[in-house]
């Protein structure tokens, strides 16, 4: 039969912790392929089998991929693959991709923008029963990294790096997206609320969506694709290369906080209180030092291979990770340098004042090492924002750069006076005016836990 129907079968197979077929027979009665997509169960498990049910088809319909005779294979066979995570049992991976290449199967994948750099992503998840409390919760997701190992640096511009905005990274997750490009198929990133324009508020995001803030033109990310190697040949290219290498290690270096919401602001009632109140914020400087120290280090091994290497991906990533880790170890350590010098004793220039506030600022005023590492910070953030423009590196780079490098004290005056006690003309009695507690309860739905997503 040569009619369009036949021409075109489709099998359904639903993935979640068990891999199940749900078409006996291939088929091209649409209405039926549309019904029994609607009726595939939810799966509250968690788990996403994915190349199990790769694995699975490839072994279901390699059949019509043998020879038939001088003519050739029954059918071509290719699949589409629908998910919202990058897949639970990735230790599938190579053998998903060699049952496919072996029998000619290209597939293509529609899913979830990986998070630049990261595993998670929060998804906006709303009870889809409305007899339950329909306030949207937000639930952990593995979606990422794009890459086999993380390239980006765990540093954190807020004090946490998993409290930061999210971003997407341009690409899907490694696993799936490597699968389409050894296979021939397509990996597209989908999400609702894409807009490549200007940062997406939270309150924007759709249901059962991944929270990502900043999304990027696809065209000037062409140039940024990850390496789509298997895994050993992808720690070979890496020990190759002594700034891969660099880059690799520091990333594997969790969650860094330079100096965030450090004490800016110290008032002078007497001498011994000043300088107990510099030395405790010292301190507290001091314990963020060593990492940052330890990283600017690693990546320092990576400097003197920068002129060799050819990828723009490696480049930005590690023009940035060296740029905001010398500029967030300087700022931490001349806070801590400043704070020491202010101990030293330093003269109002106004007689009054009795306040001292660090500002930051562009200038390094305690030592020219500091000023020769923070040049270098800015001279690697820059380059990174004009070689890479529309990049979730450059959107790194301008951000780090807003936020100055150095400090600089400034002197005002506190009113140390004890305030006076005002209670108005009725004793003091703020009576809160009468309130009906019957009419303010609110009827609330129940609430239900957010279930494994």
């Amino acid at each position: 039969d040569d009619s369009a129907k036949s021409r075109v079968l489709t099998s359904i197979i639903g993935f979640g912790e068990k891999v199940q077929l749900f078409t006996e027979e291939p088929t091209a009665d649409l209405e039926l392929i549309k019904q029994t997509v609607a009726d595939i169960p939810v799966d509250n498990s968690g788990t996403e089998r994915v190349f199990t049910a790769i694995e699975s088809a490839a072994k279901q319909y390699k059949s019509l991929r043998r020879n038939a005779g001088t003519r050739g294979p029954k059918r071509n066979v290719m699949f589409v693959v629908v998910t919202d995570e990058r897949g639970d049992d990735a230790h599938l991976l190579e053998s998903s991709i060699g049952s496919c290449r072996k029998w000619g199967i290209p597939v293509y994948v529609v899913g979830v923008p990986a998070p630049f750099g990261r595993e998670h992503t929060l998804v906006k998840y709303v009870d889809p029963d409305p007899e339950y409390d329909q306030t949207p919760q937000w639930a952990q997701v593995d979606q990422g990294p794009e890459t086999f190992l993380p390239e980006r640096v765990q540093l954190s511009f807020t004090g946490n790096f998993e409290q930061e905005p999210v971003i997407d990274s341009g690409f899907g997750p490694y696993g799936l997206t490597r699968l389409c490009y050894e296979t021939g198929g397509i990996y597209f990133t989908v999400h609702p609320n894409r807009n490549v324009s200007r940062e997406v508020r939270r309150r924007e995001i759709d249901a059962f969506t991944a929270d990502l803030r900043a999304f990027f033109d696809p065209t000037a990310m062409a140039r940024y694709r990850p390496d789509y190697l298997s895994p050993q040949d992808y720690v070979k290219a890496v020990k190759r290369s002594p700034l891969r290498q660099a880059l690799i290690a520091a990333a594997q270096i969790k969650n860094v906080n330079g100096i965030q919401r450090p004490q800016t602001r110290f008032v002078k009632r007497n001498e011994a209180g000043l300088a107990q109140a510099l030395t405790t914020a010292q301190q507290d400087a001091a314990k963020l030092e060593p990492v940052l120290i330890q990283l600017a280090a690693t990546l320092e091994q990576g400097l003197k291979d920068r002129e060799e290497e050819e990828s723009l991906r490696w480049l930005a990533g590690f023009d940035l990770a060296y740029g905001r880790v010398l500029a967030q170890k300087v700022r931490t350590e001349t806070y801590n340098a400043i704070l020491a010098k202010a101990k030293r004793g330093m003269p109002f220039e106004k007689e009054k004042n009795n306040t001292w506030v660090l500002k930051p600022a562009d200038e390094i005023s305690v030592g020219s090492k500091w000023q020769r590492e923070a040049d270098t910070a800015r001279e690697f953030l820059q380059r990174v924002v004009a070689d890479h423009e529309g990049t979730p590196w450059a959107m790194l780079a301008e951000k780090e750069l807003e936020v100055p490098i150095g400090w600089v004290w400034t002197e005002t005056f506190t009113d140390l006076s004890p305030p006076r006690n005002n209670t108005g003309g009725n004793n003091g009695n703020n009576n809160p005016p009468p309130r009906d507690d019957q009419k303010r309860m609110i009827k609330r739905a129940p609430k239900r836990p957010v279930p494994k997503l």
